[in-house]
């Protein structure tokens, strides 16, 4: 290939490129205009964002559908923000699992407030501190995630599940050295040591092993300490400046969170709808069955249950349980008045779509 071809090449690029921004242009001029007309309402519809994304991913051609999912996951993040600026709260530091979640479902363009635990999450979102949280609901290696349970439990009513989505839990080794043979010690949370149990025996067996108060500190400490790495996730290994060593150090093939997005508003219903109740019943005999025999009647997929102490109460439970549906459904409907005359409190968390990363 010659200059002259190579250049009019480039030339060709830069006027798609071009046409690419004058298009981008025009979208944030309609998303502001979206904005004008739903005023004061929520910006945040999770339904038609997947709607969008899915519906681009089937048209493109010659395109990887993570790349179509990315792109149109931060184009949709940054119109959202011209509308309205989005505040969300998650549990830190920055770097943390919960980061790469919001992240994952929100994009880049949201302005992210980083507290301890469900429970705060919970209070930033009931006092329009944040407009949407998000909180980790189940791991497929630690199980639920108690505390986001009895956060909701103890949570005013108008907060409800918005949306749901799931991101695998990819553990790297991370350092300023160049050469894994260098690393003295690492640290991390305890809970990814263990997840990491059989690497480390395999490839730093000499390593000391130093517990931290997170993995996204862990980072921090790896960046000034030399001879030293830590186990955390890509993004905080990013946001220390660290180099990845090796990246899938965890020793289950497959570790994934589930968080729920939650909020004042109720997701617009949809096909793949989840509704999540939760419940507790009389401490007699066949109370359990006979609270979910409507949902069984009713033809509905449970995909979870799970009890929990009532605080207070010994030897006393709540359930939460998920299922295929949504509330505006008939048969949900039925089935939930049903219930309602046989336990002694009955919620609804919400019914919402499932995001799906592509």
């Amino acid at each position: 290939m010659s200059n002259e071809d190579l250049y009019a090449l480039r030339q060709r690029i830069e006027s798609v490129d071009e046409g690419m921004l004058r298009l981008l242009e025009e979208r944030v001029k309609l998303a502001k205009e979206i904005g004008k007309v739903k005023g004061g309402d929520c910006i945040y519809d999770p339904v038609r964002e997947t709607e969008v994304i899915e519906r681009l991913c089937r048209l493109a051609e010659g395109l990887d559908p993570r790349f179509v999912s990315l792109l149109f996951r931060e184009v949709i993040s940054f119109c959202r923000s011209v509308q309205k600026p989005t505040r969300v709260a998650c549990m830190g530091p920055e770097g943390s699992f919960s980061h790469e979640a919001v992240i994952s479902f929100l994009g880049r363009f949201v302005d992210v407030v980083f507290v301890e635990n469900p429970a705060e999450v919970f209070d930033y979102v009931s006092k329009d501190k944040a407009g949407i949280g998000v909180v980790p609901v189940e791991n497929t290696t630690e199980g639920t995630v108690y505390s986001t349970l009895d956060a909701f439990a103890a949570a005013e009513p108008g907060i409800s599940v918005m949306g749901e989505g799931q991101i695998p839990i990819r553990l790297v080794l991370a350092s300023m050295e160049e050469d894994m043979a260098n690393i003295e010690e690492v640290y991390s949370h305890p809970q990814p040591f263990g997840q990491c149990r059989n690497w480390l025996y395999k490839n730093l067996p000499g390593a000391r092993q130093i517990p931290t108060s997170s993995t996204s500190f862990a980072a921090n400490l790896a960046r000034t300490t030399k001879k030293s790495a830590a186990i955390c996730g890509r993004l905080a290994a990013e946001l220390s400046g660290l180099k990845v060593l090796e990246e899938g150090i965890e020793d289950q093939p497959y570790n994934a969170t589930r968080f729920w997005l939650i909020g004042h508003a109720v997701a617009r219903p949809s096909e793949r709808s989840k509704t999540s109740i939760l419940f507790n019943v009389a401490h007699k005999p066949g109370t359990l069955f006979q609270a979910l025999e409507p949902l069984y009647l009713a033809g509905l997929n449970l995909t979870l249950i799970q009890s929990h102490p009532l605080p207070g109460n010994p030897f006393e439970y709540f359930f939460f349980v998920d299922f295929e549906g949504d509330i505006e459904s008939q048969n949900v409907k039925e089935a939930l008045n049903i219930m309602k005359s046989r336990v002694e409190r009955l919620r609804v968390l919400g019914s919402y779509p499932q995001i799906k990363r592509v």
